[in-house]
């Protein structure tokens, strides 16, 4: 691949002119922005939660609890109330409500309609042990009815008019006993005798939870906006006391003592309090060994102030968690490894949670930066300055950074080849030489994805040949040879900047003596190119469009493309001068060590634990995790896996309406696909700054405002003085 020198960005540099020790030194943990004043970093404050673990204890409860017909309704006091049901085929009947003792795991049927022609829907258990509960016959009538604790029914009343309702709805009592059933978009409120109170319609609203408070009221959680609405009952309305709960998704919530709601992201429990918005941090899950934030089914609280989880996966596994808060120093001794995200993906997630399952010496702690709703612009900014003053975690996300390597420069980051040369179970050579490209900065390996894609220019053969590799020239002549053709179908003048520059910035910019010729007649006639192509109009692209930017993410990609072009295509790739085939190559899943971190084995251990955690996750031939696998032996398995011609029903998908029923992967696309890896590079981060600068100045041209050689005059003065700069 070819680099040109490194062009760090002027914030960046700013940054590192602080650096004393290896490029990241401690300094107390403040550092000069550069505004005059000190920034101070406050992830100490706001980790300070993770004083208390909440140790876990698990039991598989698979065997007891179906994870397909079984469904977690609450958590009571020491009780956790569930519903099984029966199946015969894929038809559901019966059901049974059973109340679960904490300590004890006694089980108690406080209803069973197992063999009647009522299926048990859903149920919400009183404070006085009392029961409403829901049963659906034919999809057509609905019986809501009051159980005392006796096992007496105390009220009965059908209805006729419901939607039909899923066996997985949302329905919830208050302390009055009235119901608020949540269903197909519009909540049925009932008094304490089951009588109809009102309808109301969600419409504009996405709710997607209900659920008592502490206090004894219901809540509507609306997704779109992230509030908290009251339910109204004597208006048969929501109410107007709504509260924004600052958490970019909610996972589950329950009700607290002392407080409204038990709420959790994918990463955080908290307590939330509706009357001010206070959240507060009790536990990270993945410190608690929660494997899946999405599959917590029930979440609670013990009167002795121990965290009950339900967890079901909808397929194989139900799992009971009891969390005991403790003290840190109290815990088992680990060697602690710290982690930094911004609101990290599940995969990540899942890894870190089942690492710490496994591991009896070292522990992988998340610090998201993102803890309590802070927005992703201003954990990054903290994240970075950590990084920067020597305080930041001993393993860090290089997904979430917008641009990576504008902190290779500053020595913050250990190179892995040593690293890799004294692994006993990977080398470099077991990595596909591209993927490990992406984050090699000055000869030094700075981290090893565990995934990547591929992004690359598509189109007909018919319009743009069969052969990969052109340059502007051919990209011109095939233009002009379809004038009534979009570009790009809705064609972006600023994607097709990045398109066309991708090759061509070393014709503009002299790298190694730092001069630019931004003026020349050259950059004039792009613009006035690109601006002839831009007319900002949709269409059926892909009826029109002569190209189309591709991401490649699993071998069933390349069937999704052959449908959405109607036929075969071109991998035509990246106009370069010589015409030499380019696409480019990003990675997913890279950890990089702090060159300051003071448990480098540990943080090595888990990033080497992750290369041999991969699993074939192909489901029916489609890669879930978003990314091919670097390690060379596992994209090998998973390409045989996706070649296997034996394989029965591979999945199907309806997109921007396509329909399309897998296939097992074609020699050809298996081809195809090492073709473009093999001319695969990263993306030129180096010339990013100069990009932003370029389309800044070009969108004048493109809205009419200025000329083009008025534009090339100032971009010309703009990129210079940056590099005059650097």
């Amino acid at each position: 691949m070819k680099r040109f020198p490194k062009l760090c960005k002027i914030a960046t540099l700013l940054l590192c002119s602080i650096l004393a020790f290896g490029g990241c030194g401690k300094d107390g943990g403040k550092v000069d922005s550069g505004s005059g004043k000190d920034a101070v970093s406050d992830t100490e404050q706001l980790m300070a939660y993770k004083d208390i673990r909440y140790l876990p204890q698990f039991t598989d409860t698979s065997g007891d609890y179906d994870a397909f017909g079984s469904v977690g309704i609450s958590f009571s006091g020491d009780t956790f109330y569930l519903i099984k049901r029966e199946f015969s085929g894929f038809a559901i009947s019966g059901g049974q409500l059973i109340a679960r003792n904490l300590d004890t795991e006694e089980e108690t049927v406080l209803i069973d309609s197992t063999g009647s022609d009522e299926r048990l829907v859903t149920a919400a258990p009183l404070e006085d042990g009392s029961i409403i509960a829901l049963f659906g016959k034919d999809e057509v009538e609905y019986r809501l009815c009051g159980i005392d604790s006796s096992g007496n029914e105390t009220f009965s009343r059908k209805y006729t008019d419901f939607p039909v309702i899923a066996n997985v709805c949302q329905f919830a009592a208050d302390s009055m006993g009235r119901s608020c059933l949540l269903a197909q978009g519009r909540l049925f409120l009932f008094d304490e005798q089951g009588r109809r109170l009102g309808e109301v319609s969600l419409e504009g609203r996405l709710g997607t939870r209900i659920a008592c408070s502490g206090n004894g009221t219901i809540y509507l959680y609306e997704f779109e906006k992230s509030q908290m609405i009251p339910v109204d009952f004597e208006a048969a309305r929501l109410g107007e006391a709504s509260c924004t709960v600052p958490l970019s998704v909610l996972k589950a919530m329950a009700p607290a003592a002392g407080t409204d709601f038990l709420v959790s992201d994918m990463t955080t429990v908290y307590r939330f309090n509706c009357a001010d918005g206070a959240l507060t941090p009790l536990f990270d899950l993945q410190d608690s060994q929660i494997l899946n934030a999405t599959d917590i089914d029930t979440l609670g609280e013990t009167e002795d102030g121990r965290i009950f989880l339900f967890s079901n996966n909808s397929e194989d596994t139900t799992e009971i968690a009891i969390l005991t808060p403790t003290p840190v120093d109290e815990c088992p001794v680990k060697k602690e490894v710290t982690i930094g995200t911004m609101n990290a993906d599940s995969n990540l997630l899942e890894s870190i949670a089942k690492f710490n399952r496994q591991n009896e010496e070292c522990a992988v702690s998340i610090l998201n930066y993102c803890v309590g709703g802070r927005s992703r612009e201003d954990a990054l900014t903290a994240l970075k300055l950590d990084i920067s003053i020597g305080k930041g975690p001993d393993i860090c996300v290089l997904d979430e950074f917008d641009d990576p390597e504008e902190l290779f420069p500053s020595g913050c980051f250990e190179d892995l080849t040593p690293w890799l040369d004294g692994s006993l179970q990977y080398k470099k050579e077991d990595f596909i030489p591209q993927a490990l490209e992406i984050y090699t900065y000055d000869g030094a390996l700075m981290a090893v994805p565990n995934y990547f894609y591929l992004k690359t220019i598509m189109g007909r053969p018919d319009m743009v040949g069969e052969g990969m590799g052109w340059n502007m020239d051919d990209v011109k002549e095939i233009i002009q040879s379809h004038p009534d053709v979009k570009v790009f179908g809705v064609n972006d003048a600023a994607y097709m900047m990045e398109v066309f520059m991708r090759n061509m910035m070393g014709t503009f910019v002299d790298f190694e003596n730092g001069k630019a010729t931004f003026d020349s007649p050259e950059y004039v006639e792009l613009l006035d190119f690109v601006k002839s192509l831009s007319d900002g109009s949709a269409g059926n692209w892909q009826e029109r469009a002569l190209l189309s930017g591709q991401q490649i993410t699993s071998f069933t990609d390349l069937q999704m493309i052959e449908a959405m072009l109607g036929g075969k295509y071109t991998c035509v790739g990246y106009p370069s001068p010589d015409r030499t085939p380019d696409c480019i190559i990003c990675g997913r899943g890279a950890y990089a060590i702090s060159a300051i971190s003071q448990s480098k084995e540990s943080a090595w251990k888990f990033i080497e634990w992750t290369f041999s955690a991969q699993e074939n996750v192909t489901a029916g031939g489609m890669i879930t995790r978003g990314g091919l696998p670097a390690r060379t032996e596992v994209y090998e398995e998973e390409l045989s896996a996706a070649m296997d011609t034996e394989v029965g029903n591979r999945g199907s998908v309806f997109i921007d309406r396509i329909y399309l029923e897998y296939q097992s992967t074609t020699q050809e696309e298996a081809d195809l696909l090492a073709s473009l890896i093999e001319c695969a590079s990263p993306e030129k981060s180096e010339e990013r700054t100069i990009l932003e600068i370029m389309n800044e100045e070009a969108a004048y041209v493109f809205d009419g405002s200025k000329s083009a050689e008025e534009v090339a005059e100032v971009t010309q003065n703009r990129v210079q003085l940056y590099l005059n700069e650097k």
